[in-house]
């Protein structure tokens, strides 16, 4: 907290709900806000520390050092950090037509450059990036990272991510007895990874789970693991992003899978919701907050801003108070906690 919140608190200006969301609303714009978007979005996003991430074979990749690590890990949080600060849109999470990029970054997606009188180390905005595959959540380079294996990209992984992270809609966990298809891109015989993904489908203990999951996977397939944009794989086959749901919905590409996203916003907006008040209020969702949930999904249809959420988090119920405990049974824990038996 810092002063201006603790003055309100003083002043007891904090038990009144419009002074709140005015206090929610201005602490927003301040830089501490940095650490909902890294700590919030991170965590439930998957490209939490990403600046630590090992997962992407080196002998493959061997540009993804430390200094591309810590730009990509930066380009995550300075998205979602924008976001919140400029108060946009949920759902530009989604259509952004911007990113921010320094000459690495740049360099690394092939968007073009005009930042030379930048330290290199300096993020900026960069508007029109849609026009070099770049922009919004689903194209950020930390994602299409953790989403892929450590030597090829991995339909089933974005798929699932797709459908657990950003829908709240995820599938069974796969048989123990699954087995797996090979690590590497391209093999001597000539199979592609999807070929081979393909039959494995072909088990009946399988199918009905890949054919919610890969053609979400699929979509992506034009983007290699480090998120870099690619028009063939290594050996210069064809990518087929195309795929058939289980429900009959074609998905064709990145854009069919951005149009199906928007479709089906409403997903998106519930799964948002449940996770940005469970963070609120560090704990799982409970029956009794499907009300202020049902009110916060209606609020967005008028409002879709980030802070009106937040507003409507911090003046309910669930957030102004806790479950109360007997007098006895918080002073036989706090007695307990001076003996160190808790």
């Amino acid at each position: 907290p810092d002063a201006a919140l603790l003055q309100a608190a003083a002043d007891s200006e904090l038990s009144d709900p419009d002074q709140l969301a005015i206090q929610a609303r201005r602490m927003l714009k301040d830089p501490r806000a940095r650490r909902l978007a890294t700590e919030f979005f991170g965590q439930w996003l998957g490209f939490y520390r990403f600046d630590d991430y090992a997962g992407i074979d080196t002998e493959t990749f061997p540009f993804f050092d430390s200094e591309l690590k810590t730009a990509l890990y930066e380009e995550s949080i300075r998205f979602f950090e924008y976001l919140l600060v400029e108060d946009r849109p949920v759902d530009e999470v989604f259509s952004a037509d911007y990113a921010f990029l320094n000459q690495r970054l740049a360099q690394h997606y092939d968007v073009p450059w005009d930042g030379s009188e930048l330290s290199s180390d300096d993020l900026v905005r960069v508007e029109g990036v849609q026009a070099f595959n770049r922009g919004g959540l689903l194209r950020l380079g930390t994602v299409l990272a953790v989403t892929s294996a450590p030597q090829r990209t991995s339909a089933v992984k974005r798929g699932d991510w797709v459908l657990r992270r950003v829908r709240g809609t995820p599938t069974p966990p796969p048989p123990a007895d699954v087995g797996s298809i090979p690590a590497e891109e391209v093999l001597p015989d000539g199979l592609t990874v999807r070929e081979r993904l393909e039959s494995h489908r072909s088990d009946t203990s399988c199918v009905n789970c890949h054919t919610k999951i890969d053609p979400l996977g699929f979509a992506l397939e034009n983007f290699n693991p480090l998120g870099q944009w690619r028009a063939s794989y290594g050996d210069g086959g064809n990518i087929d992003t195309t795929g058939i749901l289980d429900d009959g919905t074609e998905i064709v590409d990145f854009d069919g899978l951005s149009d199906y996203l928007l479709r089906e916003k409403a997903t998106f907006h519930r799964n948002f919701c449940r996770k940005l008040l469970g963070y609120a209020l560090g704990r799982s969702e409970i029956v009794s907050d499907r009300l202020l949930i049902d009110k916060m999904l209606k609020t967005l249809e008028d409002d879709n801003r980030f802070s009106t959420l937040i507003s409507l988090i911090v003046t309910s119920d669930q957030f102004r108070n806790q479950r109360g405990q007997s007098i006895e049974s918080a002073m036989r824990m706090n007695e307990e906690a001076k003996q160190g038996e808790i």
